[in-house]
């Protein structure tokens, strides 16, 4: 009899394998995600599906998304770099941090391109105190838009954040009513971060709108940066930490910004050349 050859399977599928998310649960991995990222960051669904097989070949039970990540990153470059620099859009938007307030202009600049006017941090006096409002936006009608910024993407907005917005709401209401303050409409919540199901619930009983990085699925946050190619300046490789104090000091948060703007930077035209390319892809 020949000599058989020992073949070491896993004990579980690669399908069924449980991964942990960054506040630490488990969730089990789905390829098809993979997949469906890389082709929104602009690889063809050939190269996408072979980026999805090598990382499953290369993951392990108990793997953080945050590891998964950095190989889908790494095996996208080696296919584009442009669609490498766009898959990490979610962790650009974190690096606008460490504070909110980039953040809130970074939204407003999206609301821009959605065709609303905006405004941001104004003082609005409501019937009891004043209140700074992080963006009045307006299309058709006008709304007051909280926003929550988040160092990680394992932190809910949760009910105590859409309560606190909605008692905002009803004071500048009774302050439009007594002749104190313009009228407002809606009440907002923006946040890169998801949403507890509470907070939803809430929400949708108050008639309230939520923009959270995938809520609501077909008018997301990322889905709006992605249509309008409204990118933050940090998912550039070339915009170092000192870089972006640079670039904030002339108010620019997004890419389009350095286009128009034109700053005078350091690096400026290796800055140039990789927005060029991000936005004619």
């Amino acid at each position: 009899m020949g000599n058989s050859i020992a073949i070491n399977k896993p004990d579980k599928p690669i399908l069924f394998m449980d991964i942990i998310k960054s506040h630490g649960s488990k969730v089990r991995f789905d390829p098809n995600r993979i997949i469906k990222t890389c082709m929104r960051s602009g690889l063809s669904i050939g190269d996408a599906e072979e980026v999805a097989k090598i990382v499953e070949s290369k993951i392990y039970e108990g793997i953080t998304t945050r590891k998964i990540l950095k190989i889908t990153i790494s095996e996208i470059r080696k296919k584009d770099k442009n669609s490498a620099t766009k898959y990490d859009l979610k962790g650009a938007i974190m690096r606008l941090g460490p504070d909110g307030f980039v953040f809130e202009k970074f939204v407003s600049k999206v609301l821009q391109s959605e065709g609303y006017k905006t405004k941001t941090n104004i003082i609005v006096t409501g019937a009891c105190v004043q209140h700074e409002i992080d963006i009045i936006a307006e299309k058709i009608k006008k709304s007051m838009i909280e926003c929550k910024y988040h160092n990680s993407s394992g932190i809910y907005t949760g009910i105590k954040d859409i309560l606190y917005t909605y008692a905002r709401f009803l004071d500048l209401k009774e302050g439009y009513s007594s002749g104190k303050c313009e009228n407002f409409s809606e009440a907002w919540v923006a946040s890169n971060t998801k949403f507890s199901l509470d907070a939803i619930q809430y929400a949708s009983c108050k008639g309230m709108t939520l923009l959270g990085w995938n809520y609501p699925q077909e008018n997301s946050l990322a889905k709006m940066i992605e249509r309008n190619k409204i990118y933050p300046i940090t998912i550039l490789k070339s915009v170092s930490p000192e870089i972006k104090k640079e670039l904030l000091k002339y108010n620019i948060v997004t890419i389009k910004d350095i286009l128009t703007k034109k700053p005078k930077i350091k690096n400026i035209s290796q800055v140039l050349s990789e927005v060029e390319q991000l936005t004619n892809q």
